[in-house]
C-alpha cells in the first residue's frame, strides 16, 4: 500500500486522562516532513458520527489515525467500514485492548511509524445485537466490572483495580441457552464471552484460540469462577477443564438468558441488560495498519 497522502486525525481529548497536545503536534510535524494533507477532528461526544462521516466524504482521506481508547476506535471503525480507507491506531485509552491484540506499541513515535506505514491487515469484526464489536464483548462478570467502573468515581488503573475487588464479591451465576454453527446446549455461567481477539487490554489472555483474521470468533463460557482455570487461561493454556470453561469456534451464535436478563458490554462499553445476544462474524470488514511480523496478524 502506498504511503498515505491525505490523513484524517481523530482525537478523543479525554481518553486515558492524558493530554493529547504532544501527540497532535507530532502528527503535524510528520505532515510537514512527509508532505501529506492533514485534517484534525476532536471528538466531543455529541455529533461525532455525523461530522466524521461528513469529513470522510468531503476530505476523502486514505488513512484515518485514531487517538483514543477502544470506544473511540469502535465508533470510527463502524463509520469507516463503509468507506475504502485504512485506519491507524495511536493507543491513548485506559486499556487499549484492540491495539494490544494487534501488537501495537504504546510508545508514540513507534506507534506513529506503524500507523502511517505500508503494512496493513484485513481484520474481522462481529455484529452483536446490531452493534459492531472488534475484539472482546461479554455477558456477566466482566460486563458487571465495566458497569461498576463506569459508575465509579476513580479513573485509571487504581479505579479499575478497586472495581475488580468489588465485582468479584458481587459475581453470580445465570442460566443460558447457547446455539452456535455446530451445537446447542444449556448451562450455568458466570460469564459468556464473544471473542474475536485473544486478550483484554490489561494483557489477560482470555481466548487462546483467538485470531482477528480467521473468519471466526469464539464463544467462551465460564461455567463458574475458578482460580486455577483462570490462571491457566492467563498463561495461554489451551488445556482447560471442560467442566469449567467451554470454548466454541463459530461464525454465528445466539445466547439466550433463561431466567433473568444478563449484563452486556461491547468492546469495553457497558450496553445494559439483555435477554439475548445474536452474534455473527463480519469477515475482513476493516483494514488496519499493523507491524510486520510481531503482530501475529496477516499482512496484505
Amino acid at each position: 500500500m502506498p504511503i498515505p497522502k491525505k490523513v484524517l486525525l481523530v482525537v478523543n481529548p479525554i481518553s486515558g486522562d492524558e493530554d493529547k497536545d504532544e501527540l497532535m503536534e507530532k502528527v503535524r510535524t510528520l505532515a510537514h516532513q512527509r508532505s501529506f494533507s492533514l485534517c484534525e477532528y476532536l471528538t466531543d461526544g455529541t455529533h461525532d458520527r455525523a461530522q466524521i462521516t461528513q469529513l470522510l466524504e468531503e476530505f476523502v482521506p486514505d488513512r484515518v489515525l485514531i487517538a483514543g481508547g477502544d470506544g473511540t476506535i469502535n465508533m470510527i471503525a463502524d463509520i469507516v467500514r463503509e468507506h475504502s480507507v485504512t485506519i491507524g491506531l495511536l493507543p491513548a485509552g485506559s486499556a487499549n485492548g484492540l491495539a494490544r491484540n494487534l501488537g501495537l506499541p504504546e510508545e508514540l513515535d513507534e506507534a506513529l511509524r506503524i500507523a502511517l506505514g505500508e503494512n496493513i491487515a484485513a481484520m474481522d469484526g462481529m455484529l452483536l445485537n446490531g452493534r459492531l464489536g472488534l475484539h472482546l464483548s461479554d455477558m456477566g462478570l466482566n460486563a458487571r466490572l465495566i458497569k461498576n467502573y463506569e459508575e465509579g468515581k476513580v479513573r485509571g488503573k487504581w479505579g479499575y483495580a478497586k472495581e475488580v475487588i468489588r465485582t468479584l464479591t458481587e459475581h453470580e451465576l445465570f442460566q443460558v441457552r447457547i446455539q452456535t454453527d455446530t451445537e446447542e446446549f444449556e448451562t450455568e455461567a458466570t460469564m459468556v464471552l464473544f471473542a474475536n481477539a485473544t486478550m483484554y487490554g490489561t494483557g489477560v489472555v482470555i481466548n487462546p484460540h483467538g485470531d482477528l483474521c480467521d473468519g471466526k470468533f469464539e464463544v467462551i463460557v465460564a461455567k463458574r469462577f475458578d482460580v486455577i482455570e483462570l490462571a491457566k487461561i492467563i498463561a495461554g493454556s489451551k488445556e482447560l477443564d471442560p467442566d469449567v470453561v467451554r470454548i466454541c469456534s463459530t461464525t454465528s451464535a445466539v445466547v439466550e438468558c433463561l431466567e433473568r436478563k444478563g449484563l452486556f458490554q461491547v468492546d469495553g462499553e457497558y450496553v445494559g441488560e439483555v435477554n439475548r445476544v445474536r452474534a455473527q462474524i463480519l469477515p475482513k470488514m476493516l483494514t488496519v495498519a499493523v507491524p510486520r511480523v510481531e503482530s501475529g496478524v496477516g499482512v496484505l
